[in-house]
Parts: structure tokens; C-alpha cells; sequence
């Protein structure tokens, strides 16, 4: 009896130094967010932090033929031309108020596309800048993210702007416009003033 008592003894030892031995192994491991010891970024694998792999290899944006930097992600934050998608389309378009839409790719073709948005912008601040009219709407959208919406507007290459008013396509520009050119367009369209030569008069009388 004295000898099974022991036993139960040292067993119950054996098993309080193992959950001590556990509690210390999960003490080092486990950190509390708000201890110093936090760290800062997670690995990434094989012993990479985040922050030491995008030290040696930066995302970059893309460089146009130009050489200006296309960054569409910070387009997308601050912009004179404002994206939209199919499901806030109608609330544009059907507004009685000028709207010049620009139809765009981001990856394909981009530096073309790119310079006919930073055009279209310059052209839009210049109505921004006065203080004689209402300026026109300006917004942008992406054909390869709105197929619905660019298959219902006809547009089957990009980029290219169109010149809308209540819901009403009045001119489709397929060419590459510069931002005083297209301050005249917008003041044909929309504010009664001479249509440029290089408008297509035979385009203004489509259907679309």
C-alpha cells in the first residue's frame, strides 16, 4: 500500500514538471501585442521579414514612353476625373448636367491611356478655374472591370471619351486630344460655342 502511494506520488510530480515545462515553452512563444518584445512585421517564409524583402525588391510604378509615372492607385485617391462602376452609372448619366466620360484600361495600352486622363483633367481644371458657368462632370471607367457597362455603351477599344448629356451620347472621341483641344470640345458640346475642325460633323448625327 505504502508502495502504490509513492507511486501516485511521483506520478503526480512527473506531471506537474511537465506543465511547468509547457507553461515556460509557451511563454516564449507566445508575445502580447502590447509588449516591447511585439515585433514590428511578420515573416514572410524562410526566415524573410516583410519589410527586409520589399527593401530589396520595391513595387515601382510603371514608367510611361515619356518617362512620367503612371500610378493609378494614387489616381484612384485623388483624382479630377472620379471612377466609377455600373451601379453608380445611372445617378451620373442621367443628370441633366454636362458629363464627359473617359472609357480606359489600366494594364493595356497604359501609357496611352494614361496621357488622354491627365489631357481630360487639365481640360476639366480649366472649368474648375471659372466663374461664368457650371463646369462639366468628369468621370472614368474601366473597360477591363465594367464590361457590362462599356459593351452597353458601344466602346469596344480604348481609351476614348465621350461627351454625354442626359443620358444622351452626343460625341464619341476615338483620337488622342490634347487639354486645349478638348477645352474647346467641351465648350462646343456644352456651352454653344463653334464646333473645332476636327470635330466630325457626319459622328454628331449618330444615333448614340
Amino acid at each position: 500500500m505504502k508502495e502504490k502511494v509513492e507511486d501516485e506520488d511521483e506520478e503526480e510530480e512527473e506531471e506537474e514538471e511537465e506543465e511547468g515545462e509547457a507553461a515556460e515553452v509557451e511563454k516564449e512563444f507566445v508575445v502580447e501585442e502590447e509588449s516591447s518584445s511585439w515585433p514590428l512585421d511578420a515573416d514572410v517564409g524562410w526566415g524573410i521579414r516583410a519589410s527586409e524583402y520589399f527593401e530589396q525588391h520595391p513595387i515601382k510604378n510603371v514608367v510611361g514612353e515619356d518617362g512620367s509615372e503612371i500610378d493609378w492607385e494614387g489616381e484612384v485617391e485623388d483624382s479630377w476625373v472620379q471612377e466609377i462602376n455600373c451601379l453608380e452609372w445611372e445617378s451620373f448619366a442621367f443628370h441633366p448636367s454636362p458629363l464627359v466620360v473617359l472609357v480606359f484600361e489600366r494594364y493595356n495600352r497604359a501609357s496611352d491611356n494614361w496621357k488622354v486622363l491627365k489631357e481630360l483633367e487639365n481640360a476639366i481644371k480649366v472649368y474648375w478655374g471659372t466663374k461664368d458657368r457650371l463646369p462639366p462632370r468628369a468621370v472614368k471607367v474601366d473597360m477591363n472591370i465594367e464590361r457590362d457597362l462599356a459593351y452597353a455603351l458601344k466602346v469596344k477599344e480604348c481609351p476614348q471619351i465621350l461627351f454625354l448629356r442626359g443620358n444622351k451620347i452626343l460625341y464619341r472621341e476615338k483620337e488622342f486630344r490634347t487639354a486645349d483641344e478638348l477645352v474647346h470640345m467641351i465648350a462646343h458640346f456644352y456651352y454653344n460655342a463653334n464646333r473645332p475642325s476636327w470635330v466630325d460633323g457626319a459622328a454628331l448625327n449618330s444615333p448614340y
